[in-house]
């Protein structure tokens, strides 16, 4: 039996349904924290510049707790980026990475569309820039990446989603698109409102950056972290 590690559910044999189920709830409540989170910093907040660190706080928070739920489960990834690149690197079966990314994807509609409708919102788009943000999002999501992954390859259990935390609030707050980092967030963030929301067409822009910069992070990770092997 492998050695337990952060992001790879406790049990691979657990039934698919149950995991992908797992991916979708996690994935909803991050997206609902992400939206309205920044639709609560907008409106008791007159001074834009509050929504940032608050939008930060709260989602990152969210993950922190979500992770720690839902990781034994399925791994807590709540991100096609980290999900797919554990398929690439021979982690988890094409199968398990389909319905993962498909219940990842689901729940994010979910949380956007609940978020917008507990705040009585309608629709509204963030300032961030289509291709404008490119470099912005590829910069966060390789970060993120190097980050989920190092705690993986080390076998940071405890840590993980601590540090997947950290690095958030640090990205939110340092990067000119506010670190979308996720391509389920992205597409949540279209049914949803305020000052996170995207319009429709920004979100290839931002895919694209965020799958380029997993893929130079899952190049880095194998530069500098050692190859784990995973009893799947």
């Amino acid at each position: 039996m492998a050695q337990p590690t952060c992001f790879h559910e406790a049990d691979p044999l657990l039934a698919l349904h149950r995991r992908a189920l797992a991916e979708g709830l996690g994935t909803l409540l991050l997206v609902l924290a992400a939206c309205g989170g920044g639709l609560a910093a907008a409106h008791d907040f007159a001074e834009p510049g509050f929504v940032p660190p608050l939008t930060a706080l709260s989602i990152a928070g969210a993950l922190v707790a979500l992770i720690v739920a839902f990781g034994p489960v399925s791994g807590g990834h709540f991100n096609p980026l980290i999900t797919i690149l554990q398929w690439l690197a021979g982690e988890r079966p094409r199968g398990c990475m389909i319905a993962y990314v498909c219940a990842q994807i689901a729940g994010a509609l979910a949380g956007g569309l609940l978020a917008a409708a507990l705040w009585r919102a309608s629709p509204g788009t963030a300032g961030h820039g289509g291709w404008g943000g490119f470099a912005s999002e590829a910069v966060a999501s390789a970060g993120l990446m190097l980050i989920v992954f190092g705690c993986a390859r080390g076998r940071r259990t405890n840590a993980g989603p601590f540090a997947v935390g950290a690095w958030l609030i640090a990205a939110i707050v340092a990067t000119p698109t506010a670190s979308y980092a996720n391509p389920a967030v992205v597409v949540g963030t279209l049914a949803s409102a305020g000052p996170v929301a995207l319009a429709a067409g920004a979100a290839p822009a931002f895919i694209l950056a965020e799958l380029l910069g997993a893929l130079v992070a899952f190049w880095l990770v194998y530069l500098v972290f050692p190859q784990r092997s995973v009893s799947q």
